[in-house]
């Protein structure tokens, strides 16, 4: 039977609300922080956009704003402890990071159409599989989160149980998004292996599917742990390995913006293009075929890095 130490750690007035919702108090200023940083870096991702016309970049600025509001209802829940706040932080904060992974799916859908040698597997099918998957992965981690407000248990552990398959789910799609992005970073079909201008999108690519990984096995860790586990009632591991994670992404996805680098990458293959050809097309014969350098330099030309449909 719960006693009214374990439902308000022994607190009493507004502080025993927020310790009934957190099971401890948080601290107000890593949150402010955390909106301060998010919304700063969601302008500058959206002017960057705006400037370059990548358009598919935009998700950085949309995710930013949710990031925003989840960090102000957490900030709203130490002032005033209620049901809606908490719900909304709940859902943006666990649910918004998904949207980033769109982002590196459709750069690389973006890569495979710049590349010469596609073979098979087919850009739009691949960016449009590994988004129904996000799109899955949202939808079951959104129903975790919102039975997560309930006060009755049975609807705890199903919200549990969802959050958790939710999270699995993504870690096995970005197992093989990694996997993909490896295949078509070093297989020398594609033509990108070695070639300097698409260095800086590839280590945006690599480090943010880490800093993401690292980010969706601190939650599975969290909710495995239950809602009143060791790291689920201390912030500092949120803070850690949630925010500061996320956070990371942002400041990569800004740096190393791909409405910058696909473009010079787009530049420097069909700089190289006649190179390369004579290699794929004729290999040791160092014959030139012309005709086919021009339908390589059309298909270069041809891609459309500010598309936002991949």
């Amino acid at each position: 039977m719960a006693t009214y130490e374990s439902l308000y750690g022994g607190y009493t007035g507004r502080e025993a609300q927020i310790y009934h919702w957190f099971h401890e108090i948080p601290k107000e200023a890593p949150a402010i922080f955390a909106l301060i940083m998010f919304a700063l870096l969601g302008l500058i991702n959206l002017a960057i956009t705006c400037k370059t016309r990548a358009w598919f970049m935009l998700t950085i600025a949309v995710t930013a704003l949710l990031e925003v509001i989840g960090y102000a209802c957490r900030i709203m829940m130490l002032h005033k402890p209620a049901f809606a706040p908490y719900i909304i932080m709940q859902a943006l904060l666990i649910i918004s990071p998904i949207f980033l992974a769109l982002v590196d799916y459709s750069a690389t859908g973006k890569l495979m159409r710049m590349a010469h040698g596609g073979g098979r597997l087919h850009p739009a099918w691949v960016a449009r599989g590994f988004f129904a998957s996000d799109l899955l992965c949202l939808v079951i981690q959104g129903g975790g989160a919102g039975l997560s407000s309930s006060a009755k248990a049975g609807n705890l552990n199903s919200a549990k149980a969802l959050l958790i398959i939710g999270l699995i789910l993504q870690l096995a799609c970005f197992t093989c998004f990694t996997g993909l992005t490896l295949y078509i970073n070093l297989k020398r079909k594609y033509g990108l292996r070695g070639v300097k201008a698409f260095y800086p999108i590839f280590f945006c690519l690599y480090s943010t599917i880490a800093l993401m990984y690292i980010r969706s096995i601190f939650r599975l860790i969290e909710f495995i742990g239950g809602w009143l586990g060791y790291v689920a009632t201390h912030e500092s591991y949120f803070y850690c390995f949630d925010f500061l994670m996320i956070f990371l992404c942002f400041v990569i996805f800004t740096v190393f913006h791909f409405g910058f680098y696909l473009k010079k990458a787009q530049a420097s293959l069909l700089d190289s293009a006649p190179q390369q050809e004579q290699v794929a097309i004729d290999g040791a014969n160092p014959a030139f075929n012309a005709n086919k350098v021009a339908a390589m330099h059309a298909a270069v030309t041809s891609v459309p890095i500010q598309v936002q449909a991949v």
